[in-house]
């Protein structure tokens, strides 16, 4: 803890440096600057969003493109250069809120909305965000990015992961090579997404009676630093649009005793900022899903309203989650291995409808 800690703060030191010696050459305002925003969530009383204040890149990020091309974006997303202690000002309709990043360029806003804002039945509203300073002077820069406020028509919400849920990964393999490759050398075009996984997900997000408009959360272990990347090949796949929450990368200088991890806490806040909504929770058995979303069933058992794990083990992982929600009386628990099954136990529940689903999977395969 004590090295990681030396590490960080030597990190700064060359940080300050850098730019130090870009201000006295006179190129500070040459310094390609860019406010990464992750979309965030809320209600019409409160908003949650993230972002992070970088020195920009030159990453494509292609839907299609070369094994080495993708290796070197994989390398600059992964190799970022933050600005610590940028001042930002975020504007939501006539609403203001100035924000400083920290030590690793990260800025939160976690603010309530006064006024509130009346209800309106599209669910993504615009924010503006601008840099006002940095610790080396001036740097321009704007974004605009959007939140996802739940309109009135949505009945309940929809918490998944991603890698070995909805996208082929590899989690599971030897060392986690399978993952590594996959996540370095393949462009979003070639990264497998599970068959009928867009279909259903479009279909829950419809609802049973096809004029809802369900919201879709992306919860993920994997890093920020990827975030553009895991953005890209879930619309190159039409998977539906939805804030992806993913951890932070790189040497912690904090420890946090309390922690529950970067999954249960994104699943509480989810949770808490909503809690008049039930959720739908869908991950795989590959790793620790089944058992945070155990624990979510107890702590909110009037809002986890279902449970589904795909299936990437054996028959003695199975039997150990069948046993392990045995004692958890409301949520429907289903392990599955395809998602045209899924879909069907969730229609059968009255989450979607059946035909519906049938004819999102036909116009995706016609399309492929």
């Amino acid at each position: 803890m004590l090295f990681a800690g030396l590490f960080r703060r030597l990190d700064q030191w060359v940080d300050d440096l850098r730019f130090r010696l870009i201000r006295v050459a006179g190129r500070d305002q040459q310094v390609p600057v860019k406010i990464a925003t992750y979309r965030g969530f809320g209600r019409v009383d409160r908003v949650f969003l993230q972002g992070r204040v970088l020195i920009r890149k030159s990453i494509r990020n292609g839907a299609s493109q070369t094994t080495l091309r993708q290796l070197l974006d994989s390398y600059r997303n992964l190799n970022s250069l933050e600005i610590p202690r940028a001042k930002l000002l975020i504007m939501i309709e006539a609403r203001s809120f100035e924000l400083e990043t920290d030590e690793q360029g990260y800025f939160t806003l976690d603010a309530a909305i006064e006024p509130p804002f009346p209800p309106q039945d599209n669910p993504w509203k615009s924010i503006q965000i601008e840099l006002v300073d940095t610790p080396w002077g001036k740097l321009n820069a704007k974004t605009t990015t959007k939140i996802l406020i739940p309109p009135p028509n949505a009945v309940f919400g929809i918490i998944t992961d991603i890698d070995d849920t909805i996208v082929h990964t590899g989690l599971t393999s030897l060392l986690k090579w399978e993952a590594v490759y996959n996540t370095l050398f393949k462009s979003p075009a070639r990264r497998k997404v599970f068959d009928e996984a867009a279909a259903f997900f479009k279909a829950l997000r419809q609802g049973p009676t096809l004029d809802n408009y369900n919201p879709i959360f992306y919860v993920s272990n994997g890093p920020r630093n990827l975030y553009d990347l895991v953005k890209k090949y879930l619309r190159v796949h039409k998977l539906p649009k939805g804030p992806i929450l993913l951890r932070d990368f790189g040497i912690p200088y904090k420890l946090h005793a309390r922690s529950k991890g970067h999954k249960a806490e994104c699943l509480e806040r989810i949770l808490c900022t909503f809690p008049d909504l039930p959720f739908i929770l869908i991950g795989d058995s590959g790793e620790k899903d089944p058992y945070i979303y155990h624990e979510m069933a107890l702590e909110f058992p009037k809002q986890v309203k279902a449970i589904y794990i795909r299936d990437v083990q054996h028959n003695r992982r199975r039997r150990r989650l069948q046993k392990l929600y045995s004692d958890v009386a409301r949520p429907s628990f289903v392990l599955f291995e395809g998602y045209s099954g899924l879909a069907k136990a969730a229609a059968d529940a009255g989450l979607l409808d059946w035909r519906n689903f049938q004819h999102l999977r036909a116009r995706q395969k016609g399309k492929e």
